[in-house]
């Protein structure tokens, strides 16, 4: 029995490059990161999550992730637009407890600037709450986000919330209705 021809192998390895990774305008063009590709092409989509401590050096906002995906490569540079934000599991958890309630809303808005969001927001009352309660604190945050999302371009909605002042507007309106442990925006998707 005749053995066929072996083929040489080829590294592909060695045909790729490094590529820097820099965030939005938003936040400075920081180096993000660095990734690898063969072609320059094959790295617009990729999706980049840090975390806003590595932005700005702030230890406190640790728990807050930030998703960059990829849009333009220059050279060896690949710049990237905003995705999205969440913030971490383990610091959700944290703030979930026995003899709470969870309140969330989801709801879908439009920016000044016409980028359409997908925006997750959750209150942690202090004890429990009658349902009546969650429906009214649900939608005072609701209203609260999509009056602020409305009046504003993606970058100024993202400030206020990576400031505080959003959430801080949201416990505000919605400490009336119940006490409330803590009010934030979980989650937010570009869409």
């Amino acid at each position: 029995m005749a053995r066929g021809r072996t083929k040489r192998k080829v590294d592909t390895w060695k045909t790729k490059r490094w590529f820097d990774i820099y965030a939005p305008k938003m936040f400075n063009e920081i180096k993000i990161g660095e990734t690898v590709a063969s072609d320059p092409d094959r790295l617009i989509g990729r999706v980049v999550e840090v975390t806003l401590k590595d932005l700005t050096g702030d230890f406190t906002k640790q728990y807050i992730k930030l998703r960059f995906q990829i849009d333009e490569v220059k050279g060896d540079k690949a710049y990237t637009k905003f995705k999205g934000l969440l913030l971490s599991r383990e610091y959700m958890r944290s703030q979930i407890r026995r003899k709470t309630t969870r309140v969330e809303g989801i709801f879908d808005a439009v920016t000044k600037s016409g980028e359409k969001l997908r925006v997750r927001t959750i209150a942690i009352a202090r004890g429990r709450s009658q349902t009546s309660q969650e429906r009214a604190i649900r939608k005072a945050m609701v209203e609260v986000v999509k009056k602020r999302i409305e009046n504003s371009t993606l970058e100024e909605f993202i400030e206020q919330v990576l400031n505080g002042s959003i959430s801080k507007e949201m416990h505000d309106v919605a400490h009336k209705i119940c006490p409330l442990k803590n009010v934030d925006i979980r989650k937010i998707k570009v869409l």
